[in-house]
């Protein structure tokens, strides 16, 4: 004689089990999908970003150069590069900003270009137009984005540098190092800031 039913069960069918891990794999693929794509949206953004800087780099490098022509001497050439737009000079019509999203601009001269004078770099002129990395303004404190930054900056002058950098320790803390692995541009670690450096030969 068969039980009436009660309205109640233990467990699960086997039907429902197979329908349950099909939903979960189909977020699953979708969840990592979405990752995937928030990922590489980051990373082409701050690929960008580096191009800019790079951009900036090279018209800055170009205006030193003529800077050095017409003036003959970089005497009066500051540690904030200001001769450059001079109106007296006319070389450039303005100094180029910080980048949103790599510095931050602030009036300690980090997030902007600068002239660095004594580099140390063996067998160059001991000059280099320089860039703090600092987003957020904490220096090397704090690990941030600017590891990321620095690590595109190194990739495009050297394929074998990875882009997720995540600390500063991946970096060289010597100029002469760095110019010796990377040539005239590279980013390196110069104790209290990671820094884009463009040197004069």
């Amino acid at each position: 004689m068969t039980q009436p039913y009660n309205g109640m069960r233990k467990g699960i069918s086997l039907v429902e089990m197979i329908i349950a891990v099909i939903l979960f794999a189909t977020l699953a693929a979708i969840g990592i999908k979405y990752y995937k794509n928030f990922f590489n949206t980051e990373l082409t953004a701050k690929k960008a970003r580096v191009a800019a800087l790079l951009d900036q780099g090279s018209q800055m490098s170009n205006a030193y150069d003529a800077y050095i022509v017409q003036v003959g001497t970089i005497a009066n050439l500051d540690v904030n590069l200001t001769e450059l737009d001079d109106h007296n000079v006319s070389i450039l019509t303005r100094l180029p900003v910080a980048i949103d999203g790599m510095a931050t601009g602030l009036a300690d001269g980090t997030g902007a270009w600068e002239l660095n004078k004594s580099t140390g770099i063996v067998g160059t002129s001991g000059i280099a137009l320089q860039y703090k990395l600092d987003m957020n303004a904490t220096g090397r404190s704090v690990t941030s984005d600017d590891e990321q930054y620095c690590a595109i900056i190194n990739h495009e002058f050297n394929a074998s540098i990875e882009y997720n950098a995540s600390n500063a320790t991946v970096f060289p803390t010597n100029a002469t190092t760095a110019y010796r692995n990377y040539g005239p541009v590279f980013c390196w670690n110069n104790g209290t800031h990671l820094t884009l450096f463009i040197v004069k030969p």
